[in-house]
């Protein structure tokens, strides 16, 4: 941002300043390197995403027919733990955000 020196009856109102002042090119959005992934990590990449999937789908499973059974006991204290770091997630951005 350019500050020019203004004699105290010159004040000039800042819409007029922009409309006298050239536009400025703005950059593209987006990256500027180019990354290229041989097509083997390409497929690697699929396959982990598959089997990670997969078992992720096999361990909900799992809590859901432990839930139905009543078998599943979740621990009272990894629920207060979650919880109130949950809290304090929300406290620090609202911090942040005021």
């Amino acid at each position: 941002m350019k500050v020019i020196d203004q004699k105290a009856g010159q004040i000039v109102p800042l819409a007029a300043q922009r409309a006298a002042a050239p536009p400025e090119k703005a950059e593209a959005p987006g990256p500027k390197e180019k990354v290229s992934v041989s097509k083997t990590a390409a497929v690697d990449l699929t396959s982990a995403q598959n089997i990670a999937s997969s078992s992720r789908a096999q361990r909900v499973q799992d809590v859901i027919a432990a839930v139905k059974s009543g078998q599943y006991y979740p621990s009272p204290q990894q629920i207060a733990n979650q919880l109130v770091s949950q809290a304090e997630i929300e406290a620090k951005l609202r911090a942040l955000l005021k």
